[in-house]
């Protein structure tokens, strides 16, 4: 499992890495240069940079753990609740106000057992799927894969206390 600072905030970052690209399109979209914003969308590339080498450091160095699902759902419609967020910037907030949602974001995520839907994910193939187990145990559930029954995953790495990564077996060597 991954540090606690992992865990928490720099799943909680990469999710809501689409409000910077936002801010970017907000200060292009005004003259149409695309210079514009461009802190914006540095921090957008180097956050799209941090997701994928956190997923490929967890297949690596994360535990494996054979598992045997009971039941699978499509969790991938979670993405409808962060709209919001990343539409902020065009409502007309400025950046103090945005920053303190942030702020109030992250206090909530590192209080809570909030899992985080992350949609720089979705860039690299992944899907999002609630997971049980025999024992009633449920888990959020990370993989490349479409999901048509619980027998497709054997192997995962977790994330965090509720966050599983599928791994294949070629990916772990």
């Amino acid at each position: 499992m991954f540090s606690k600072f992992i865990r928490k905030f720099i799943l909680a970052i990469t999710s809501l890495s689409p409000v910077a690209i936002t801010f970017w399109f907000k200060d292009f979209s005004k003259k149409f240069n695309l210079f514009d914003g461009w802190f914006y969308l540095l921090i957008f590339l180097i956050i799209i940079i941090i997701s994928f080498f956190m997923i490929r450091l967890a297949k690596k160095k994360l535990e494996v753990i054979k598992v045997t699902i009971h039941s699978i759902q499509n969790s991938d419609t979670e993405v409808i609740s962060y709209i919001f967020a990343y539409i902020l910037p065009f409502i007309g907030f400025d950046i103090k106000l945005t920053l303190f949602i942030l702020f109030l974001y992250l206090f909530i995520v590192f209080t809570t057992n909030i899992y985080h839907f992350n949609p720089i994910l979705g860039l690299f193939g992944y899907h999002y799927y609630t997971v049980s187990f025999d024992n009633g145990t449920t888990f959020v559930l990370i993989t490349k894969k479409t999901l048509m029954n619980a027998n497709e995953i054997n192997s995962v790495v977790q994330l965090d206390d509720y966050t599983l990564l599928e791994v294949d077996k070629l990916e772990v060597n």
